[in-house]
């Protein structure tokens, strides 16, 4: 966690308050917005897609924890085609797609970024996944539909883009991580914080 920003990250309830999210003037942002404040909540009852959000604990009483990020995830699949193949589970490749949990949405306050908000709650999304999700149900990759300026975000955290031209001419070229070919060394700073993530929700 970045010095001088406390925050916690927590599934999304209705007592987070989220009308002060802002993500700045780019008009690109303005759905991640409006998700957060008028559907997130709706679509989480529905069992559609859950969120998860970073938030400020309150400075005084009877105030609400304010969101300064989030991340919704949703059951999903991916289609490798034969750009990608299970050497662990070569019967599997019979399959034209395969198991994955999705990152639908991922944003971060706008007088927050740089203090790497975004890429706790990705690690947050990768512990569940491989954690909890992949071990109980059957979950083989972490997948996103990136906007493009945000490709090399992803590739930090160990996506790989899926290599065809039709993906790759594609505004928001999918994205995914093989959550059986992570190798979390506990010498690497950025594998201690997705085990200590992992470790709230155990």
């Amino acid at each position: 966690m970045q010095p001088g920003v406390d925050y916690f990250l927590e599934k999304l309830d209705a007592v987070h308050q989220t009308n002060r999210f802002s993500m700045g003037p780019d008009l690109d942002f303005r759905p991640l917005k409006s998700f957060l404040i008028q559907h997130a909540l709706s679509y989480q009852d529905a069992n559609v897609a859950v969120t998860y959000v970073a938030a400020l604990p309150p400075t005084a009483p009877g105030e609400r924890s304010r969101v300064i990020g989030y991340i919704s995830l949703t059951c999903s699949e991916v289609d490798l085609g034969e750009m990608y193949a299970l050497d662990d589970c070569p019967h599997a490749n019979r399959y034209p797609s395969m198991p994955a949990l999705k990152i639908a949405r991922l944003a971060c306050h706008a007088d927050y970024r740089g203090c790497r908000i975004g890429q706790a709650l990705v690690d947050l999304a990768i512990a569940l996944a491989a954690d909890h999700i992949g071990p109980n149900v059957g979950c083989r990759f972490l997948v996103t539909d990136s906007k493009a300026r945000s490709v090399s975000f992803y590739e930090r955290s160990g996506f790989t883009m899926l290599e065809t031209e039709e993906n790759q001419a594609r505004p928001e070229p999918v994205m995914f991580l093989d959550l059986n070919k992570l190798d979390l060394d506990p010498a690497n700073e950025d594998d201690i914080q997705v085990q200590e993530v992992a470790a709230l929700y155990e």
